[in-house]
């Protein structure tokens, strides 16, 4: 399973490019940390924030959104593994273990036979691949309802803790 981590760690995660608005809106690409972020408007100091938010949201309602095939995907440009990467911001936190809990609920929700994948009859590559899907399908519905949420009260963003109560109000599944 190691190894499955590892390999993970040096993917970059898609989404729809439907949702471009909402990193553009939201997140600053390339980063934006105390004051800067606050000058930008933004909510998030980084995409890979909002995309991180977007799967933890998906994942706690249950909603499970593939990307439809054929449909544009794109992405930040970022690694997992760099992920909260300390070499050039001091004030940020180690994201280790975020990243280690995400894998384990992408292990727990994605069908992968960990039994072939042992005996080799299963390709590390290919449940890498699966468990990629798993994430972008819960980030996905993330943004969706982020998304839906921005179309129902354009202001409630506005509260400073908005983000923060849609986790909360998570659905019970």
């Amino acid at each position: 399973m190691k190894n499955l981590f590892e390999k993970w760690k040096t993917r970059i995660p898609k989404y729809s490019e439907t949702h471009k608005d909402l990193f553009t809106s939201l997140s600053q690409k390339f980063g934006a940390e105390g004051e800067k972020k606050i000058n930008l408007g933004k909510h998030f100091s980084t995409n890979y924030e909002l995309y991180t938010y977007a799967f933890f949201l998906g994942l706690y309602n249950n909603e499970f959104t593939p990307i439809p095939d054929g449909a544009k995907k794109t992405d930040f440009s970022h690694h997992i593994q760099h992920w909260g990467s300390k070499t050039t911001i001091s004030t940020r936190k180690d994201f280790t273990n975020l990243q280690e809990n995400i894998f384990i609920a992408l292990v727990a929700k994605t069908d992968i036979n960990l039994i072939d994948l042992e005996k080799g009859e299963v390709e590390e590559d290919e449940a890498v691949k699966l468990i990629l899907k798993t994430m972008e399908s819960y980030t996905n519905g993330g943004l969706i309802l982020i998304k839906e949420k921005l179309e129902e009260n354009p202001n409630y963003f506005l509260q400073p803790t908005s983000f923060l109560n849609m986790i909360l109000e998570t659905k019970k599944v």
